[in-house]
């Protein structure tokens, strides 16, 4: 590049508590294109978790009393125009959050466009139809505004032409990478997690609870599977723990079945918790993504999920896949994997070849490209 371009960026999921999928690639941006001669200035609505990543980075905090599209309406434009000096371009990295008229041109990351396409997967707040209808006119009114959008899959590509075809042009794909702090764990760091639920491979899940996800589906197959619990794995459900989870759990253990909510686990023990499962499980209803099965597989943990959206583009062939919603056709795959658990074997193996080609330096390619083409678009006005 022949200067440096500096880049506003939107951090406010990471001032939501636990990282989530979107803070995991923000993380990402920052880490690989800060040595590739990029300068990144944060905002935010309040001040973020702590983060080493973001500790030294200039983050202008402004306005967290208002709701999301209130303080991207109002706020947020105030905070972009004040910069000095002024970015090349912004980047909004939540879905929506491009406003109008800014002297500088914008990068959106619409990551999918599940409650436009799967509303009813979606925990609104009420007024349902108020909050569905501000959703997509904000995610209509930013994609239009913005100069180039990335998304994370072709599955979320098809979506956003679908659903707003005037902006099909501009998308580009730029999926999400396995990050360089999963590392294989120490066989101890395994053993430990399977002393914690009972000693054996236990069975797993990791991920948010909403009804999207379907983690009903796990309980309904394992049921199916172990009538009365007997015989069967412990079955793991880690993540933020919220209402549902622990509903999730009650239902389990009053099939028979033995259910553990370890709660939110840290980045620095995830790899110790995948490699001790002996399965791992994501019956989504419907993904953009999917990054835990991503990181199951880079560390060589059998998978099954279902073939929701875009996970047949993370899995491949690395993966056992099941039909989206089908509890008996869960059933049938976990039977199977129980029946015959050295059937698993070969999949370990080959969820680490195909979770490899879903690097950081790919990510941090395919972002360099897209923010020099936004950028040119405001040198070229000049």
């Amino acid at each position: 590049m022949p200067r440096t371009l500096r880049v506003a960026i939107d951090l406010r999921p990471l001032a939501r508590g636990p990282s989530t999928g979107i803070g995991l690639i923000l993380s990402q941006i920052v880490e690989e294109l800060t040595p590739r001669g990029f300068e990144f200035v944060g905002v935010s609505d309040r001040p973020l978790a702590p983060n080493p990543t973001f500790e030294a980075l200039d983050v202008r905090v402004s306005g967290g009393d208002t709701g999301r599209i209130r303080w991207e309406a109002f706020e947020l434009p105030r905070l972009l125009r004040s910069i000095t000096p002024a970015p090349d371009l912004y980047h909004a990295t939540w879905n929506h959050g491009v406003p109008e008229a800014l002297p500088f041109p914008s990068l959106l990351s619409l990551h999918d466009l599940i409650p436009w396409v799967r509303p009813a997967l979606v925990p609104w707040p009420r007024p349902v139809l108020v909050h569905r209808w501000l959703y997509r006119r904000a995610v209509s009114a930013s994609a239009r505004s913005a100069s180039r959008i990335v998304t994370l899959s072709e599955a979320s590509r098809r979506d956003i032409a679908g659903r707003i075809p005037r902006a099909a042009s501009k998308v580009e794909v730029v999926p999400c990478a396995v990050p360089r702090w999963l590392t294989p764990a120490a066989p101890h760091e395994c053993a430990a997690w399977r002393s914690r639920f009972g000693g054996g491979g236990y069975w797993l899940y990791f991920g948010g609870f909403d009804p999207r996800k379907g983690v009903d589906l796990i309980v309904d197959a394992m049921s199916r599977v172990f009538p009365g619990g007997a015989g069967a794995p412990a079955l793991v459900l880690a993540g933020s723990v919220n209402p549902l989870a622990k509903q999730l759990a009650r239902s389990a253990e009053a099939k028979g079945l033995r259910a553990h909510l370890p709660g939110y686990v840290p980045d620095a023990e995830l790899a110790g918790l995948l490699g001790g499962a002996a399965l791992f499980i994501y019956p989504s209803r419907y993904e953009g993504f999917g990054i835990p099965p991503l990181l199951a597989m880079a560390a060589g943990t059998p998978c099954v999920t279902s073939d929701a959206a875009a996970l047949p583009e993370v899995v491949g062939d690395a993966a056992i896949l099941f039909p989206s919603g089908d509890a008996a056709a869960l059933a049938g795959c976990l039977g199977a994997a129980a029946g015959n658990p050295a059937s698993l074997e070969p999949l370990s193996r080959m969820g680490r070849d195909r979770a490899a080609r879903f690097s950081v330096e790919a990510l941090g390619e395919r972002m360099t490209r897209a923010y020099e083409r936004v950028a040119s678009r405001r040198e070229g006005s000049a």
